[in-house]
């Protein structure tokens, strides 16, 4: 990934997190095993946390602070940002069926969340961070950089 705004940092080393996840579920039997199960169950559960302890705060620091401003300074990026908003969604209704699927179905949908978030991951890494860094005015960016840090901790370890 290209070297990001100080104000998209934490949001973007959200995204490498997101991208060895949706890789994992991708390759499915042959994911690297370090820290990691082929169990399918175990699969889910993971992406259940991973959903609460990440997703979550990273989908409430762009909802809450990063979209507004874009709409506003970056109008062209309204599209996209309606796109990640659905995506969102999506994202969030995947974990919850997760939650209550049968083992025998979840292997197929672990790998479609995997392609999701990484087409979404890859939609704001290309398209969305590189129109904020083109057309927010530099306090302003530093303010969402801020307000981003408030709102967004990552869990502790």
């Amino acid at each position: 990934m290209p070297k990001r705004h100080p104000s998209l940092v934490p949001l973007s080393r959200d995204h490498h997190d997101g991208l060895m996840l949706a890789l994992r579920l991708r390759q499915g039997k042959k994911a690297l095993l370090q820290g990691w199960s082929h169990d399918s169950g175990w699969q889910a559960r993971y992406v259940v946390q991973f959903h609460r302890d990440h997703l979550l705060p990273h989908f409430e620091a762009e909802e809450r602070i990063l979209f507004p401003v874009m709409r506003e300074h970056a109008k062209e990026s309204v599209g996209t940002i309606e796109t990640l908003l659905n995506q969102h969604k999506e994202i969030t209704a995947r974990v919850e069926s997760l939650k209550e699927s049968e083992q025998t179905s979840l292997k197929g949908k672990l790998k479609e969340f995997g392609e999701l978030l990484d087409r979404h991951i890859r939609i704001e890494e290309e398209d969305l961070f590189p129109a904020f860094e083109r057309s927010i005015p530099k306090g302003i960016a530093e303010e969402v950089g801020k307000e981003i840090e408030r709102i967004h901790k990552p869990p502790a370890k």
